[in-house]
């Protein structure tokens, strides 16, 4: 079987096999809302919406697995995710795809796969002692935000960024929060009902957008471009690309039907940002679209 087909199928063996859900981050939430870049965007990349005075944007805010319904308090819902469309006109998209962690399971489409395959079979803490690799992931400590915009996302994979110039380097993307993170207490955890960080997104946007900035950290020299858990250490450069605005959850209405849902894709697909060779992000490029073909094919909802 080819390895993204095998991924995601062990994704299913694991959460359940829901055509018309994610294989994993099956419960989200669509918000919209803008993309203003800052004037130093544009001198690294080229790319169409650094340029630009201001690109619409439909992003999704998600929990981990590939339960449609699990609590946003129960702790394998973690770590959220963070997927970002920018809607650059004429049918042009590119999106950044990210999660509230830095670290990856492995750093390779196979290892992944060994790592979830073990998950699966109960053999996750056997297979970390031969693979240590993967015990960042394990045991890292991951709080609840008070909402899903008081947390930061982290790309995990690095990308090419190309200016007029013909200049490029590597970065990685954050979204750092603009109210600074902010984390429940345990406490304040135990208060909370199983849909807070979904119910209580309408009164946190009635109160004010939710804001993002776009950081590049930008390899230095000797830094690993190819693989997602070398990561790079903070005193790197950080280069900020811009401000994303939040004001609404989208309305369903205003989502496309299932058989046209939208598909996030990890390749960048405009000029002035090109992939890495990280083997990770090439697995992912296969298993993103695939996912979407079932979704799309699938019984829709009642």
């Amino acid at each position: 079987m080819p390895l993204h087909l095998d991924l995601i199928s062990t994704l299913k063996d694991m959460f359940g096999r829901i055509d018309n859900a994610r294989p994993s981050h099956a419960r989200g939430v669509f918000v919209t809302g803008s993309f203003t870049p800052t004037d130093e965007a544009k001198e690294w990349s080229i790319a169409p919406h650094f340029s630009s005075p201001s690109t619409p944007v439909i992003a999704r805010f998600s929990l981990f697995t590939g339960i449609p319904n699990i609590p946003a308090t129960d702790p394998n819902a973690n770590p959220h995710g963070l997927a970002v469309r920018f809607l650059i006109g004429d049918d042009v998209k590119t999106d950044i795809i990210c999660q509230s962690s830095t670290v990856f399971p492995a750093n390779t489409g196979e290892g992944v796969l060994a790592f979830f395959s073990n998950y699966r079979d109960g053999t996750v803490e056997e297979y970390a002692k031969d693979h240590p690799e993967a015990l960042p992931f394990m045991q890292e400590d991951r709080k609840f935000p008070k909402n899903f915009g008081t947390q930061s996302f982290y790309s995990i994979n690095a990308f090419k960024f190309i200016n007029a110039a013909g200049k490029s380097v590597f970065i990685r993307y954050r979204w750092v929060p603009l109210s600074g993170r902010q984390f429940l207490t345990q406490s304040e955890l135990e208060a909370k009902g199983p849909n807070f960080l979904f119910d209580e997104l309408p009164g946190v946007f009635a109160q004010g957008p939710i804001s993002f900035k776009l950081v590049a950290q930008v390899a230095g020299e000797g830094d690993i471009t190819d693989n997602c858990n070398e990561i790079w250490p903070e005193d790197r450069q950080l280069v900020e690309l811009g401000m994303l605005t939040l004001t609404k959850v989208t309305d369903k209405e205003a989502l496309p039907p299932q058989k046209n849902s939208i598909v996030y894709n990890a390749m960048p697909g405009v000029p002035g940002i090109e992939p890495s060779d990280d083997p990770v992000l090439a697995a992912r490029a296969r298993v993103y679209p695939t996912s979407g073909e079932t979704r799309r094919a699938a019984e829709p909802e009642n």
